[in-house]
């Protein structure tokens, strides 16, 4: 991971960036306090890598704009790396999920809720198919 240029993006608060590795010596770290603010971060750009925390409030007033977004998404990922981490699914990351190339999830064990998964030895991930 070193020799990328890694953008963290959070939103109005974050539940990762103090758990981040400090080792990244290229990590650049911006604040999208806005579902608009966070679509000109995309757009404007230059990393290798970017991870970005979604965080459900920036579309509490723009609910109209997860579309958008997620195109945004889409576009940018052509160009980079794109890691989009939720604690949580919502309605909002729903929509964005459905729009997507292809969704990796991996769920802790507070998440799991079905038979199959209940199943999974403790540490185990479970993986959704890919979405095309």
């Amino acid at each position: 991971m070193q020799r990328y240029k890694i953008l963290f993006i959070s939103g109005n608060y974050s539940r990762i960036l103090s758990r981040l590795n400090r080792n990244f010596t290229k990590l650049e770290v911006r604040r999208a306090f806005t579902v608009f603010q966070l679509m000109t971060i995309l757009e404007e750009n230059h990393h290798s890598f970017l991870i970005v925390e979604h965080d459900p409030l920036l579309y509490e007033d723009a609910g109209e704009m997860v579309e958008y977004l997620a195109q945004a998404l889409k576009q940018t990922s052509r160009e980079a790396t794109i890691l989009l981490y939720a604690p949580a699914l919502d309605p909002h990351l729903q929509k964005m999920t459905e729009l997507a190339d292809r969704v990796f999830c991996i769920y802790g064990e507070q998440a799991r809720g079905r038979k199959a998964e209940a199943r999974m030895p403790p540490g185990a991930q479970a993986t959704l198919e890919a979405y095309s």
